[in-house]
């Protein structure tokens, strides 16, 4: 078996969470897209929040969204490319 770290946030922390990553408002005003397909993250949708490198990408909670997504968190960064 593989161990990997897991984090995550119950629901009723979510909004606390996303307000220390100053995200809150941008997510309550709809501005906050899927990674992968481009749909609007609600409270009602959120999959995946994904730190990579800087930035903090968001998933829906489709399927295909978030088997996208692992893949995408698997891809070597830039920085990691020579």
């Amino acid at each position: 078996m593989n161990n990997s770290e897991i984090l995550a946030v119950h629901k009723q922390k979510l909004e606390e969470f996303l307000k220390k990553l100053g995200l809150w408002e941008a997510l309550v005003k709809g501005e906050l897209k899927c990674h992968e397909c481009g749909a609007t993250i609600s409270l009602d949708n959120i999959g995946m929040i994904i730190p990579f490198g800087k930035e903090i990408h968001f998933c829906c909670a489709k399927t295909d969204c978030i088997f996208r997504m692992k893949e995408f968190k698997s891809e070597p960064t830039n920085e990691a490319k020579t």
